[in-house]
């Protein structure tokens, strides 16, 4: 039985994550599946500061053979990147384990939070072992089965940081009127920049909403 785990990593064991976000404060956040393997490219969301000096630093990584641009709506582009995978003891892990990176997001410094789906709770064990023996550092959170998500769980969750700055955004009075604390107060509480808060209320608010508004089967519901 298909089993998702979310989990948080520290940037220093994600190195991809770290090359792509180290430097500039660029948000990252790649498609809600992505296929981790030797013959599969990553695709991701990035905005943020200076686009064109981010795009400049990953073409100039060691494992990276090319960087595209997909498309691009508002501030946000979408990547596609050609790459080596170098020797990263996580995504080996993912490799050995039949695990995939359902979603994952990240900003520059802080821990990247992921949903990873593995075919089995074996599979899960196995790659909490790896990660032990190889001292991968990853706080787990929820853990449950496609089975029990739904259909709606396996379209739209909140990460766990989404969760976290909703709560402390609503028990503190943000979204009262008129609000009763700013967004760099909560930011200072939670230990993160300002546009880091802003982007996971905004993304938070909008997995929220769709859950509510839209009928899952419709199609006007947006990937």
């Amino acid at each position: 039985m298909a089993v998702v785990a979310e989990l948080t990593l520290k940037p220093f064991d994600f190195p991809l994550g770290k090359l792509l976000t180290a430097g500039a404060r660029i948000h990252i956040e790649f498609e809600r599946i992505v296929p981790v393997g030797p013959r599969v490219v990553p695709v991701f969301w990035a905005w943020g500061d200076d686009l064109p000096d981010f795009e400049e630093r990953v073409r100039a990584g060691s494992y990276v053979n090319d960087l595209t641009e997909l498309d691009r709506v508002d501030d946000r582009v979408l990547y596609l990147m050609d790459w080596e995978i170098p020797d990263e003891a996580f995504l080996e892990g993912l490799q050995e384990t039949n695990g995939i990176i359902r979603s994952a997001e990240g900003y520059d410094g802080e821990d990247w939070s992921f949903e990873l789906l593995f075919p089995s709770y074996d599979d899960l064990s196995e790659f909490h072992n790896y990660s032990l023996e190889n001292d991968i550092e990853y706080t787990l959170g929820r853990i449950y089965t496609l089975r029990e998500a739904g259909k709606n769980q396996l379209s739209l969750s909140l990460t766990e940081n989404q969760r976290e700055a909703l709560l402390l955004a609503l028990q503190r009075g943000y979204f009262s009127t008129p609000s009763r604390v700013t967004l760099d107060e909560l930011a200072a509480e939670l230990d993160i920049s300002q546009q880091a808060l802003s982007e996971r209320i905004r993304r938070g608010n909008e997995s929220l909403l769709e859950q509510t508004l839209l009928d899952p089967e419709s199609d006007d519901k947006r990937e």
